[in-house]
């Protein structure tokens, strides 16, 4: 059910016309009528519509309101003058999306869309995830998420997993779970024989010993398990399969990491209910810290701690008109490593080299061994993000140690 709140009837028909007999459509008035809506309706409504003439003041109270009372609920505003004091105000208010005025019935549809489709997987997995981490002795599985492209994750994904292989001297898995556009195998230079798709589609006769026959060495010591070579083909790779999969590969290697899609997708939902630890990224832009803020809250509805979500800024030194200390502020928490910018980054991608092997000294990759704590592995890094003084004898063990390429390799 979508519940639009505006005084004006002709905005009011304007709206239900380009909804139509898609969804059932509840039209109130103001603010007490809507309270009213909200508690009676508990549990059937969706979405709530928040039109230009309902207040804005209004609007944020309400919205903070639902996400502090009924939480599954996703917020639209419908503002007259879609300002950046508007977009930081539902922001903090956990409005999930605004639109202007002058939308298109396309633009509406497609917001109701996404509404809904988040409404239905928080619902549906709010019992799935579990709010402690799964106990499994001492492994440690690390998902790498953002819900906005762009934000570093493959790269944040690749180069913790070379950092955890080279500091702990173990193998290391990693699993490219962007079953569509997955870039590992590309950013690691390798031509996997086998991937996440030949090992979902015999998982009746999947095990340890088999799943890492399905996986592509690299010579870091990592082993990734890469996302399939031919796109359109996810929708055969069940999340039961995810879970399985992850279920496997942590009963085999020590750490593993998982570099996910932009979205929350079944698979995504599988993959984090059986993980210890969330990456969450985001670079310096409104678009992604407001990404970032509702990816935050919606791993907090489905019972994933804040003391297992790890919010991580790329490029946080870019010149773009924001501070660290104002995404904190939009966020209402602490980032907890900052990522500087650096060309090097580019260099490495398209080198086809993790950069921790190609320039160990970056502070880049000073950023990248605090996330190694994440996993309880210490990172010889300060708070400041400089690296601590080490001996020569710990320099060669921790960048200089190679292995003889082989075949797959990189």
């Amino acid at each position: 059910m979508i519940v639009l709140a505006d005084s004006d009837p002709r905005f009011q028909t304007r709206v239900a016309e380009h909804i139509g007999r898609r969804s059932e459509l509840l039209v109130v008035d103001g603010g007490p009528e809507l309270e009213k809506v909200l508690q009676d309706k508990a549990g059937r409504i969706d979405v709530v519509l928040l039109g230009p003439n309902f207040g804005l003041e209004d609007a944020f109270r309400i919205a903070r309101q639902i996400q502090a009372t009924t939480q599954d609920i996703s917020v639209l505003l419908i503002a007259s003058a879609v300002t950046a004091e508007v977009l930081q105000q539902a922001l903090r208010s956990g409005i999930r999306d605004v639109l202007p005025a002058t939308f298109t019935g396309a633009q509406l549809l497609e917001a109701i869309g996404r509404a809904e489709a988040l409404t239905t997987q928080i619902r549906g997995a709010a019992e799935t995830i579990r709010s402690k981490p799964p106990e499994k002795s001492d492994s440690k599985v690390i998902t790498v998420f953002s819900s906005k492209g762009g934000c570093g994750k493959s790269f944040v994904a690749s180069n913790l997993a070379v950092a955890l292989a080279q500091k702990t001297g173990e193998k290391v898995a990693m699993i490219d779970l962007d079953l569509q556009f997955g870039d590992l195998a590309i950013m690691l230079q390798l031509f996997p024989a086998r991937t996440i798709f030949d090992a979902a589609q015999n998982l009746d006769r999947l095990d340890e010993e088999a799943l890492q026959g399905y996986m592509t060495p690299h010579r870091s010591n990592v082993m990734l398990l890469a996302a399939p070579l031919e796109p359109g083909i996810e929708e055969t790779i069940s999340a039961d399969a995810v879970t399985r999969i992850v279920g496997l590969a942590r009963n085999v290697f020590r750490y593993v990491v998982i570099d996910c899609p932009p979205s929350f997708t079944d698979h995504v939902l599988a993959a984090l209910d059986v993980s210890d630890e969330c990456i969450l990224m985001t670079s310096m832009d409104v678009p992604s810290i407001k990404n970032m803020k509702l990816s935050l809250q919606t791993l907090q509805l489905l019972g994933f701690g804040r003391d297992r979500i790890r919010l991580v800024l790329n490029r946080a030194d870019s010149r773009v008109g924001l501070t660290v200390q104002a995404v904190e502020k939009t966020l209402g928490t602490n980032v907890d490593v900052s990522v500087p910018s650096s060309r090097d980054v580019s260099v490495s991608i398209n080198r086809g080299s993790p950069l921790i092997i190609d320039n160990p000294k970056s502070p880049v990759v000073a950023s990248i061994l605090r996330m190694m704590e994440f996993a309880g592995v210490k990172s010889g890094v300060a708070a400041d993000g400089e690296p601590q003084r080490v001996t020569e004898a710990a320099k060669g063990g921790l960048f200089k140690r190679r292995a003889k390429p082989g075949r797959s390799e990189a």
